[in-house]
């Protein structure tokens, strides 16, 4: 949306994180973790946070890195859209790893 004043468009916020889980239809939860260094005792904290994110084509799966970028909201918990996935993870099957396993 322009800006009346100025005539630019708002910066969209976008992170990158990994895909936790895919299991809701059109969603998947991305985990995006932050490194700082504390102000007072200069320790480096990690957070990570959770978000739901869109995703039309069921392109994320667990493990994958993706970026996800802020949008309207698309329901009470979903205000991020699956920009791009970045990089894969391995992909494992479930019947191949039980076959291993009762050998």
């Amino acid at each position: 949306m322009p800006n009346k004043e100025t005539g630019q468009k708002k910066k969209s916020i976008t992170l990158t994180g990994v895909v936790v889980s895919n299991k809701a239809e059109k969603t998947v939860t991305v985990s995006v973790e932050r490194i700082y260094k504390h102000p007072m005792y200069k320790k480096t904290v990690r957070m990570r946070k959770k978000f739901l994110a869109h995703d039309e084509g069921n392109l994320g799966k667990p493990g994958d890195v993706v970026r996800i970028r802020q949008v309207r909201p698309i329901s009470k918990r979903k205000k991020w859209l699956l920009e791009e996935v970045i990089s894969s993870s391995p992909v494992v099957k479930t019947d191949d790893a039980k076959s291993e396993v009762s050998k």
